[in-house]
């Protein structure tokens, strides 16, 4: 959290608040006449900022933000699998060193980030 106290001029309150989105994690409220330059685990509250980071609400926000995150990014490599497994069914002949061919390989791939992508929905 940055403070910037009253009183203050509305060109010191420009350059607070350059400062802070050169930061790109910090939102400013102003509070009582002062400036603060939050992050979002922050929040003003009875006249101060509290940190809510070991709150078990956060916590389980911050858990379920990571599960969505990893649910994305999921998608996106079975997408790409995808694209890979109709490749791998026009070219057939393909085959890896292991003797298996590429659309074993991936059909592997994508069972493996389904199986996980079940586990977490």
């Amino acid at each position: 959290m940055k403070l910037l106290s009253k009183p203050y001029t509305q060109m010191q309150y420009n350059a607070f608040v350059d400062e802070c989105n050169s930061d790109g994690k910090l939102r400013i409220e102003r509070h009582n006449g002062n400036a603060y330059a939050m992050y979002d685990y922050e929040v003003y509250q009875d006249g101060e900022v509290i940190d809510l980071r070991n709150t078990p609400e956060y916590q389980a926000l911050q858990e379920e933000t990571a599960r969505q995150e990893r649910i994305e990014e999921i998608q996106a490599e079975l997408t790409e699998l995808d694209q890979k497994r109709i490749r791998a069914i026009c070219e057939p002949e393909g085959v890896r060193e292991d003797g298996t061919t590429w659309l074993e390989y991936y059909n592997e791939q994508v069972a493996a980030l389904r199986t996980e992508l079940n586990s977490i929905q």
